[in-house]
């Protein structure tokens, strides 16, 4: 497998560049180096690599050969489709390769030759911003942080402003290039074969020598440094989306801003808005009892009666947003306040609604009642009452891995921080106002009576599950998630009697430009794995056997995916440029098994950290269950005598159309079943 990543890597391309003999180049990142002046009392870390160092050297993502596209879609789509269907499948898509699909691939190769990016990236911004849909549920997900370890740090305002604070830290670290690079160890030298003529280097990944060389090497060839000592760079290009980045509606096709001039982050507090400064002018970080005092000033300020929720409207479809957004920017005094807005670092949300458990932490998390909330902001810090907080990030911007690099630093340096006095505030936070015609007063109404149906309309559940850790599955000889992804296949055999298209989603930071690949967990083994299950007849021993088998198989594409081998991507990229070609879509994209294989029944994903207290996204469908999970120590949410029990623990959230309950009950059946096989009973 390390050998096919050695492969992989190795696909650079053109970097569309002239490039400079080493040595000058050396000089010159040398004497970046020599000036970097470094405040170290403004960062979350420091680090001898800048941030942004292996951007230009990062290998490309591979375009796979039609043909192989071609078979793993047939292979995806085969469990869910009749054999008849799959015949009519194959002579289309046998078409479509040798035919329009051939045009299409060529026109993106010779595309792709002018440009150092992804085939992806340009095709899958334009999905995300194109898309019409609500943020809230269909985009947005949530992940909570634990609560401080000192309990006086969890008084809402307390906790709210060292968060800001070290958030403000992050962002210095960041601008300032102090943030470690992303980099995966192998800690075996040439990309991890840990053999030949470097083996001396094996180990070393990571260590000060390691830095020392990547540091002094061009940026053009630091990915070849560190591949030398079988490190892999990941892509970090998304950090750049993470502060003052705002989602703008529009009709047809939203906008990605970015201001970066903005010092400040808007605080939602009931239905109000404030501006509160938390860089000053000179980008030193704000200390975090100025930024206590102002976050009081606007707890203890009286709400204003005539204030209207205008959060609500980016809970709204795209075009009505973005109808509505257009006429509050006729006022001068609204598009000032929108300006406002979409500049701020990012926002906070002070919530006020108190929350009855860990069910309605989930749900409030996700999307509240939407009236103190901006789901356009890159990212919101949401602070409840309790001091529980989490980020609400929106999706098009990146993917989860700049996130949760945000979300683990911003949460050590908080637990490090000290409990803040409050300071009199060189800047006062200033209240932002809005003025409303009929045509917003009307805006604002009907998003409110719609997202309110909405969330009516959803029902999450929680399954934590003691012993289905990872220590008990590597006992067994298997991989954790390939079991757990089996245990979502059974549970939704037992109440449906088939198999139906699930995603996975599998990133692709090692290339550059990266975005996520899709692992289709429902296959051809997956499928027969539940028919054996639940055949009658079977013994334990055929159910083990099939069990391991498909989980081996969804290991095989796992990797396949993570090394840029899945099929998704490159048939919608292919899509998309017969969109841009002006070319008619081809059949293969309205057949039976395109529909199938589209219409998502299971939404997974995980996102492991020891810091996160619950996460989850809305299902993306009427007929989906979206399905957050992972393993870890439990922290009873059911069962109190679960706390610190080593298990498995997954938010279920589906539509009233699908019983949610229902289905947390099969899985956990599921997970029963397994653990029965695999222990010989």
């Amino acid at each position: 497998d390390l050998s096919k990543m050695h492969t992989a890597m190795m696909r650079r391309g053109c970097l569309g560049a002239t490039r400079l003999p080493v040595a000058a180049k050396c000089r010159q990142e040398l004497s970046k180096l020599a000036v970097r002046q470094i405040s170290t009392g403004d960062y979350v870390a420091s680090t001898k690599i800048p941030t942004y160092h292996f951007q230009d050297s990062l290998p490309r993502l591979p375009l796979n050969d039609l043909q192989a596209t071609a078979d793993r879609y047939l292979y995806a789509a085969t469990p869910l489709i009749s054999g008849t269907e799959l015949e009519t499948t194959k002579k289309i898509m046998n078409d479509f390769v040798a035919g329009d699909g051939k045009k299409l691939h060529e026109f993106i190769v010779e595309r792709e030759k002018t440009r150092y990016s992804s085939f992806i990236s340009e095709p899958w911004f334009d999905m995300y911003l194109t898309t019409r849909d609500p943020l809230p549920l269909n985009i947005n997900p949530q992940m909570t942080f634990f609560n401080d370890p000192i309990e006086a740090k969890n008084e809402q305002v307390t906790r709210a402003a060292l968060l800001a604070w070290c958030s403000a830290r992050f962002y210095r670290t960041l601008k300032d290039e102090q943030l470690p690079p992303d980099l995966f160890h192998t800690q075996a030298c040439m990309g991890g074969t840990g053999t030949g003529f470097f083996s001396f280097l094996n180990g070393k990944g990571g260590s000060s020598q390691f830095d020392t060389v990547c540091s002094m090497t061009p940026k053009s060839y630091a990915f070849y440094a560190a591949y030398l000592y079988g490190s892999f760079p990941l892509d970090m290009s998304q950090y750049k989306n993470l502060f003052n980045s705002t989602r703008i509606p529009k009709r047809v096709k939203d906008e990605l801003k970015i201001s970066p001039k903005g010092n400040h982050v808007v605080v939602q507090c009931r239905n109000e808005f404030w501006k509160v400064d938390i860089l000053r002018d000179d980008g030193s970080v704000v200390p975090a009892g100025e930024i206590m005092s102002c976050f009081r000033h606007i707890m203890n300020t009286p709400n204003d009666p005539s204030s209207l929720p205008v959060g609500i409207l980016t809970t709204a479809d795209r075009d009505s947003w973005a109808d509505a957004r257009e006429k509050l920017e006729a006022n001068p005094k609204n598009k000032a306040t929108l300006e406002m807005i979409d500049s701020a670092l990012f926002a906070i949300c002070l919530e006020d609604s108190p929350v009855a458990g860990f069910k309605e932490q989930q749900e409030l998390m996700l999307h509240g009642a939407g009236r103190n909330r901006w789901f356009d902001k890159s990212f919101q810090l949401i602070v409840l009452p309790t001091g529980r907080a989490a980020v609400n990030f929106e999706h098009s911007w990146g993917d989860g891995v700049a996130v949760l690099r945000y979300f683990n630093e911003v949460n050590d340096d908080s637990k490090k921080a000290p409990i803040p006095t409050e300071l009199p505030a060189k800047s006062a936070p200033k209240r932002l106002v809005f003025e409303h015609d009929a045509a917003s007063k009307d805006a604002i109404q009907k998003a409110t009576v719609s997202f309110d149906k909405t969330i009516d309309s959803v029902r999450t559940e929680v399954l934590e599950y003691a012993g289905f850790s990872s220590k008990y599955i590597k006992s067994k000889g298997l991989g954790l998630d390939g079991c757990l992804q089996m245990s979502f296949q059974l549970a939704h055999y037992r109440l449906f009697g088939k198999t139906v298209s699930t995603y996975e989603s599998a990133n692709q930071s090692a290339y550059k430009h990266g975005r996520t690949e899709t692992i289709r967990s429902a296959t051809v083994e997956s499928d027969t794995m539940c028919k054996v299950f639940f055949d009658k007849n079977s013994t334990r021993q055929q159910k083990e056997e099939a069990l391991r088998t498909a989980v081996a198989n969804h290991g095989r594409l796992t990797k396949e995916a993570l090394m840029g081998k899945g099929w998704d991507r490159h048939m919608f990229a292919l899509k998309y440029e017969a969109k841009q070609q002006g070319m008619k879509l081809h059949p293969i994209y309205e057949d039976v098994s395109y529909q199938k294989l589209s219409e998502i029944i299971m939404s997974t994903s995980t996102l492991s950290s020891p810091n996160i207290d619950g996460g989850g996204f809305g299902p993306v469908g009427p007929n989906c269950f979206g399905i957050g999970y992972t393993s870890g120590r439990l922290r009873g949410v059911e069962d109190p005598a679960l706390e610190g029990v080593e298990g498995f623990a997954s938010s279920i959230m589906s539509y009233t159309t699908r019983n949610t309950a229902e289905f947390r009950d099969s899985m956990r059946d599921s997970l029963t079943d397994i653990m029965a096989v695999l222990d010989g009973k």
